[in-house]
């Protein structure tokens, strides 16, 4: 009996070549022709790439300002952003061709149309310099972030410390940690948003709780009481970065269940954890 075929499609290097050449293209680069030799082929090239870059630039600050201009019907109170700011917001945003990313420029534009001083300069370089891969990862960490309200910052709790009484100091503290890659933020996603300046790289303690103490913190859509149950408990968390801080305010994220049950696991018996939508 004859066996049945199987179609596979390989790419060849000829193929390989000719996606290259077409997304080279697409930017503009083109390599020399027979009919353009020497220098004047070069500079009619070089004039060619750089009328194709303008033009890619402009569609792009195009689509992120109808976006913004979308968006901002709904808005009663816009102030026109500072005039140095906006000309380093267009410098930076008129490379992002992605359509997420695109979502992302518009949002810092109306956002800092709302409440000039929003976002630095700084954290626009950031931006610019973000992937959407690495906005993927930055959107996930988003699920596990918590905000706190009075102090005005955001954070990944990991973990709680049950420091030693006095009599007990020769003891270790009772660690427990969330695990955070089986709800889907693992250890490298911590380390790439390290790496873009978003999240510090040390975890960070809390100072001692007050037992019967509540913090209020959000955590994405839901309002969340954490409340201590005794003695001698500190928190444990990733700390975002100034230029985290600024750009978390971009992101939404729906509320992470699986982590909520982690976090609920892992702090039985020493917090006691309440929810409520808002």
């Amino acid at each position: 009996m004859r066996s049945a075929r199987h179609t596979q499609h390989i790419i060849t290097p000829c193929r390989s070549r000719s996606r290259l050449m077409q997304s080279l293209e697409e930017l503009g680069l083109q390599l020399p022709s027979a009919g353009l030799p020497g220098i004047v082929g070069l500079e009619h090239r070089a004039q060619e790439r750089q009328q194709v870059l303008h033009a890619r630039h402009q569609a792009n600050i195009e689509r992120i300002v109808q976006l913004t201009l979308d968006r901002s019907d709904r808005i009663t109170s816009i102030t026109q952003p500072e005039a140095d700011w906006l000309e380093r917001f267009l410098e930076l945003a008129e490379k992002s061709s992605n359509s997420r990313m695109q979502e992302l420029w518009s949002r810092v534009l109306l956002m800092e149309s709302q409440t000039p001083g929003s976002f630095s300069v700084r954290a626009l370089k950031v931006l610019a310099e973000l992937t959407p891969y690495e906005a993927v990862i930055f959107r996930k960490a988003k699920a596990f972030t918590a905000y706190e309200k009075r102090l005005a910052r955001h954070k990944i709790i990991i973990g709680y410390q049950q420091r030693p009484r006095f009599m007990k100091l020769l003891l270790n503290p009772l660690t427990q940690q969330v695990n955070l890659s089986k709800c889907g933020l693992n250890y490298p996603d911590i380390l790439s948003l390290v790496d873009l300046g978003l999240l510090h790289a040390d975890m960070i303690e809390t100072g001692v709780l007050q037992p019967k103490k509540g913090i209020p913190l959000t955590l994405s859509n839901e309002r969340v009481l954490l409340t201590p149950l005794v003695n001698d408990l500190v928190i444990t968390y990733f700390r975002y970065t100034p230029i985290g801080e600024e750009l978390c305010r971009l992101i939404s994220a729906t509320f992470n269940d699986m982590y909520w049950d982690e976090l609920e696991q892992t702090f039985a018996g020493k917090f006691l954890l309440h929810k409520e939508v808002i």
